[in-house]
């Protein structure tokens, strides 16, 4: 579970003690967003009894971007600093990121900073596009961008780990994005061999949108 982030009360001290005391409130409606379900169609094709993660591709600064996890533990958007570079991305662009980040590996890590870039989930008019401060770390990773609960809440998204997929709603009707079962296995397998041999930017396709 990655903690900090822009989830819980964004960056400072204060703003994360309104956002527990909030807990504690009446508050008012939740949003009304429309009913989400999954049925076996949506599990063909899936190994079933699997434990594995759901790992889509979407499109991030014009590039169709594998190896994207949707981590409901993180409450931060993480983009790991050679898929930055790869995306042809300055550091120049970078804003000032205050916090610590736990979670990613056995010690505390200091980001470089955070960059708002546009990132479409799904295709044609049943996509959604949203601007996403993704925060950039200097780690290894079998992983090309974590996806956190701020923006799969922004989505509205539902996750279901079983069928491997997720869905959110659109002005078109509900979005279906499936995870890839194969390359969620090859990462976790690299992720288990990755300490200490480095680091290694997997798949970009440029220009996908």
């Amino acid at each position: 579970m990655i903690s900090r982030g822009f989830g819980g009360g964004v960056l400072t001290k204060s703003s994360r003690k309104r956002y527990l005391k909030e807990v504690y409130q009446v508050g008012g409606e939740v949003a009304d967003l429309p009913t989400i379900s999954f049925t076996k169609k949506d599990g063909q094709g899936i190994i079933p009894g699997h434990d594995d993660s759901v790992v889509i591709t979407m499109i991030l600064a014009n590039a169709r971007l594998h190896r994207t996890l949707v981590d409901q533990g993180s409450s931060a958007d993480i983009l790991f600093k050679l898929v930055f570079d790869k995306l042809g991305l300055d550091e120049k662009e970078l804003r000032a990121y205050p916090n610590t980040l736990y979670g990613l590996e056995d010690t505390p890590i200091k980001p470089l900073g955070f960059i708002p870039l546009h990132t479409t989930f799904g295709k044609g008019v049943k996509s959604k596009t949203l601007s996403i401060n993704f925060i950039v770390v200097d780690v290894g990773s079998a992983y090309n961008v974590l996806i956190g609960r701020t923006t799969l809440n922004r989505l509205g998204a539902v996750v279901s780990t079983p069928h491997l997929c997720m869905k959110f709603p659109t002005p078109e009707g509900i979005t279906t994005i499936r995870g890839d079962q194969k390359l969620a296995r090859k990462c976790y397998n690299e992720s288990l061999n990755l300490g200490g041999k480095g680091k290694e930017v997997h798949t970009i396709e440029l220009g996908g949108v």
